[in-house]
């Protein structure tokens, strides 16, 4: 099996609404995928919607069709398809021997790809949600799309709870994984300054660590919460005078200058309210170095062990957040030890082992693969 997999004669297509510019979760898994099964020599290709924005990393290998029109989901921002050429659709994915979509059994292209492939079928279930009342509806036509899919990945027992309410099935968890090589210490700490990286929506619970600041300036007056992600405008029109000059909002920070500003920070807090399958972000700040605190929610525990490598809180919950700062940021020898232990944990997520593991599984699932 390893022969095969470092020998490099598959044909990979992956599927999905959501891929670069449109920054996200789903996007930074399947370029860094597609990077590492390139790495061992498999063809791979991305087939997804035009969209509009400038951070476009791997043009050549991207297929757009249609177009990728914005649309409010699960408390965030996602895409659908739309405009596309079914016959053209079809063509390309005879083009392959794996067709791989992401995010779930959702409009459009994975449910495309589902109802025209006759290759063999993947299927990454991305989310993490209470319910889901589309599945609750058409849940027939979803089963027998559900039951064409001859590989099923969950990056997170939570995802997997969230679609196994409606499909029940065997799941196979493989989590999000981060750069190693990229997201690594520097010695560039700020000291008592506290890092948010993440897109400025209701569910990233942003207000709630904006209210904790309220608390940890009076204990810790120099303390500096920088807030990275674009759409911050509507918070910072809320931002008590008191603290107002505590904190930083640096709009959207470009992928290439994260790792160095995740590094700098003394805590990073990802504050979420809930619907996170996985912490990417958080992993991210433990691989650079940066000691975690983060909300007390299903798909964060699939990440942080609580007080081991990082500090877990009851989310909405801005006093809890706000003591947990100040005690992180006034004890070194605890800072420490969530870093050591986060550097370690950061390892295992790096992206070469994770695209083994789903190459692996691709093999297993159908043993003929090339």
């Amino acid at each position: 099996m390893c022969l095969k997999i470092f020998g490099g004669k598959m044909r990979i297509l992956f599927v999905s609404d959501l891929y670069y510019p449109h920054l996200g979760g789903v996007s930074e898994h399947i370029f860094h995928l597609a990077n590492e099964f390139e790495k061992m020599g498999h063809f791979v290709r991305i087939l997804t919607g035009k969209m509009e924005g400038d951070f476009k990393p791997d043009e050549r290998r991207v297929i757009r069709i249609g177009y990728g029109m914005k649309v409010k989901y699960n408390k965030s921002v996602g895409r659908i398809t739309i405009g596309f050429d079914v016959l053209r659709i079809k063509k390309i994915m005879k083009e392959f021997d794996v067709i791989h979509s992401h995010g779930g059994i959702s409009p459009t292209l994975p449910i495309l790809a589902l109802c025209f492939s006759d290759k063999t079928n993947f299927l990454t279930f991305h989310a993490g949600f209470d319910r889901c009342l589309p599945y609750a509806i058409f849940n027939p036509f979803f089963k027998y799309l559900f039951n064409k899919i001859d590989g099923k990945i969950a990056v997170s027992k939570t995802a997997e709870k969230s679609f196994g309410r409606y499909f029940k099935g065997e799941y196979r968890i493989i989590p999000n994984g981060i750069e190693t090589k990229k997201f690594y210490p520097r010695n560039n700490k700020k000291e008592k300054t506290i890092l948010f990286v993440g897109r400025i929506e209701k569910r990233k619970g942003v207000e709630y660590l904006i209210s904790a600041m309220e608390y940890v300036i009076k204990e810790v007056k120099e303390a500096t919460l920088m807030i990275a992600g674009g759409g911050y405008g509507s918070y910072k029109l809320f931002i008590p005078k008191s603290v107002e000059k505590n904190i930083q909002f640096l709009g959207f920070v470009s992928p290439d200058k994260l790792p160095e500003l995740y590094s700098s920070a003394n805590v990073f807090v990802s504050p979420a309210i809930g619907n996170e399958s996985f912490g990417i972000v958080l992993l991210e700040a433990m691989a650079s170095g940066t000691p975690v605190i983060a909300s007390d929610i299903p798909g964060y525990r699939c990440v942080v062990e609580n007080n081991i490598d990082g500090i877990l809180v009851p989310p909405k919950d801005p006093v809890s957040l706000g003591k947990a700062i100040v005690n992180l940021l006034n004890d070194k020898k605890m800072q420490n030890n969530l870093i050591e232990n986060g550097l370690k944990k950061a390892k295992r997520y790096d992206w070469s082992n994770i695209a083994k593991e789903i190459l692996y599984f691709y093999y297993e699932v159908n043993p003929k693969l090339p």
